[in-house]
Order: C-alpha cells, then structure tokens, then sequence
C-alpha cells in the first residue's frame, strides 16, 4: 500500500506543478513579460497531404502533426477521405489529430463497408505485433478523434487472424490522452494504455479481432464510456471459421492494474471474453462498471484477479455465447482475493452457468440481480463466500449449488419460480431465511 500511495502522491504533485506552472506563465504573459503561445488549427493538406487512397500520406501527415506539437498544441483536421499511411504515426502532447466525425461512426454495410468521412488506411506492422503501433500518443493530453481506421489487407478468411501491433498505444507514462469518436473496423488490437494516467476513451466502435482494449499501470482513474464491441463490417456467423475464432479466444475489454477504473455504457458482441480483469506485473483492478453489456461470448465476466477494494458491477446485462453448451456469464477465478459485487444485473440466454466462484479467499454478493436462463445450475459457488439477497430465479430447477468448501452462504429475500432451491453441502455455513417457499 505504501508503494501506492507514494505513486499517487507523485502524480498529484506533478499535475500541481505543471497547474502552477501553466499559471505562473499566464501571469507574466498579462505582465507582458513573455510571448503568448496559443492553440492553433493545421489543415493537414497544407502539409501535402493527398486523401486519395493511392499515395502514401505517412510522411505530410507527420510534418503536421510536428508542426502542431512545435507551436504548443493544437488541432490538426483531415478532411474527408482515404489516407494511405504505410509507415506509423505520433500525436505529440497538447495535439489532437481530429477527423470529420463528433459521433462515433459505425461501418454496417456488408459484405464490406462502404467508408466515409475521414478513413485511415493502415498497411503497416502485418504478422509482426511487436512492432511500433500503428499510432503512438506521444505526450500528454495527446488525442485521436472522428476517424475510422482500418486494414485493407484483412481477410476473413485468414484464421486465426494475422496479428498486427496495436493500432493506438499510449504507454511510459503519459497523462490525460484520449481517443473519442472513432471507429476500429478491423484491427488486431485496437487500444492498448499502457501507464497512461487518466485516460480518457469515448463513443469508440469497431470489431477487434484479437482484443479491443487493454489497461495496465493505470495509477489515476482512467475512464471509459460508450464504448461497442461488435462484427462490424464482417458477415457474422456463429459457425464461420473467423467469427467463432474470435468468439472463443478474443477479449473486448482487459484491465489488469488500473486504480479506480471508471467504465459506463460499453457493450461488446460475440468474444470469448466480454470484460477480463487480468493480473500483470503491476497488479489487478478495482473500480467501477455502470452500464456494461456483453452478448454471445463464453464468457462475459472473467476475474482472474482484482484488488482488496473489489469490483461494482451496476445495471449490467449478460447473455452467453449463441450455440455453446458450456457458457458461464461471470467467471471468479481461483486465485481470486477480493470481491465481486453485482447490482441490478440480468442474465439470460444459452447459459450453462450463470456465476461460476471458484475462489477460497473471493467473496460473491447479488443484489437485485434477475436470473432468466441456465441449464446446469443459476449460481455454481465451489468456495469463498457469497451472499445473495433480494434477487429473482425465473427456472423451476436448481438455483445453486454450495460447495462443501464454501466458508459462508447467505441467501435471504429471493424469488423463485417453484420456491428457491438450493443444493447445499456447506452444513450450518449456509443460512436461508425469507426466500419464496413452493406453492
């Protein structure tokens, strides 16, 4: 813990000094004492850059965005059009590089999409995920904006798909970067923010194809919103060779050490994994999840680990995958220290399990949770704790089963179709009292 707070006191005292500092230098410019540096707009074709989809736009593309870093900041715009980039790109701090979208664009239209707007073509980095990304966001409060990006030499033939560095990537350190209204068509990995302190991703789409984002040594409340995971751009089909690839062995959003990680509004469809709480180096997750969504992935939820303060998970909605017989909604790992709180959540769809503890040292809570559909049992709680309290099983069959290594079971004022019942072989451990009785 102490290693913690100090990292969140260092963080604190340089946005107050770099706050001070940018006071500090507002006063001697009222003073006259110094030169005004102000924000400014670059119009990346000024730079030479084309649009045609043919010429490689990497080289002009970069002098802009050098030129908006050189003055201070500012805006470069890029109108409408396809940009061929076949080598990798850097925002610098205090730079936006902003396309034509203020919404997060989507690309419906199969069996390919037709584009518009502003449209990267990326070339770079195929079969070799180690190289540099596709875009770096270099410096602080660095931003991606209003495009669509995507991979002409992708095919949905290629199975497993051909891995690609990230397509953005923030890492070592950067503060306050965003990426916001853009659209990820066919990327391998589409974010990765990598000790990126208060990020901030916004009304984000696209399909990725091996994972969509990634959080790790996230020290400062990063955030997440309105965020769709989904096959756009591809002709989905539960048996097509591609779509169950990723439906099986791709996660739409990981978070492995991120301190009070805020994340609202977001839906994924069709991953192995929806939302993976992994554990790195730096170590494990706690924070926030309003509003999330996960349909037709074997499994939505996988904790492999989180932090002592545990996870809120509010208003959520999870369906397993489309023709798996063996899809659990939240999985809770063995390794597991902490706890996993759900409220106001629904399940239901080709569920095997519902909530899968496996955990001695997890602890479980549902409140007000809706539990529609299952075939082997609602709760499966093999050790750990749990309590659920206030909830409602709509099947007329097993809602748990308690484990004989299970320390504590509390199940109080729950609903069920035909009464509760409950396969308990926890002993005295487990308590029931106010649940609804068979008729």
């Amino acid at each position: 813990m102490k290693k913690h707070d100090d990292v969140r006191r260092r963080l604190i005292k340089s946005t107050a000094l770099a706050a001070g500092a940018g006071f500090l230098a507002g006063s001697a410019v009222q003073g006259g004492a110094a030169p005004v540096v102000s924000s400014a707009h670059f119009d990346a074709r000024q730079f030479g850059v084309r649009g045609d989809g043919h010429n490689d736009d990497t080289e002009a593309l970069q002098k802009a965005l050098d030129a908006a870093g050189k003055a201070g900041g500012g805006i470069v715009s890029l109108p409408a059009g396809q940009y061929r980039i076949n080598g990798h790109l850097s925002i610098p701090g205090a730079v936006t590089l902003q396309g034509t979208f203020r919404a997060a664009p989507c690309a419906r239209h199969d069996p390919y999409p037709q584009l518009y707007g502003t449209v990267l073509l990326a070339y770079a980095g195929r079969g070799k995920p180690n190289d540099p990304p596709f875009i770096r966001l270099a410096g602080q409060m660095a931003a991606l904006a209003g495009v669509i990006i995507t991979y002409p030499e992708w095919k949905q033939t290629d199975v497993p798909p051909v891995p690609y560095p990230p397509t953005v990537l923030a890492e070592g350190g950067v503060e306050d970067v965003a990426i916001m209204d853009c659209c990820f068509l066919n990327t391998y990995e589409a974010i990765r923010l990598q000790e990126a302190h208060r990020h901030y991703v916004r009304n984000v789409y696209g399909y990725p194809h091996w994972r969509g984002l990634y959080v790790d040594a996230c020290y400062d409340i990063g955030r997440v919103e309105n965020c769709h995971f989904w096959p756009f751009g591809v002709n989905f089909d539960p048996k097509d060779p591609f779509c169950k690839w990723v439906n099986t062995n791709a996660v739409a959003f990981e978070f492995a050490r991120t301190d009070w990680q805020y994340v609202l509004n977001t839906f994924c469809f069709g991953y192995g994994v929806g939302y993976k709480f992994s554990e790195s180096k730096a170590g494990a997750c706690n924070g926030n999840f309003l509003g999330i969504g996960s349909d037709s992935c074997e499994r939505d939820i996988l904790v492999e680990q989180a932090q002592p303060y545990g996870l809120l998970i509010t208003n959520g909605e999870f369906v397993g995958r489309w023709t798996s017989t063996s899809a659990v909604c939240v999985e809770i790992g063995e390794k597991v220290a902490s706890k996993v709180s759900l409220n106001n959540c629904a399940f239901w769809g080709p569920i095997e399990r519902i909530v899968w503890q496996r955990g001695p040292n997890s602890q479980f809570t549902a409140s007000a949770c809706h539990f529609v559909d299952w075939t082997s049992t609602a709760l499966q709680i093999d050790a750990g704790k749990v309590i659920v309290q206030g909830c409602t099983f709509m099947q007329p069959k097993t809602a748990a089963i308690i484990g004989e290594q299970v320390k504590s079971a509390i199940f109080i004022g729950n609903q069920a179709n035909n009464g509760l019942i409950v396969d308990n072989r926890a002993g005295n451990r487990t308590q029931l009292g106010f649940n609804e009785q068979p008729t």
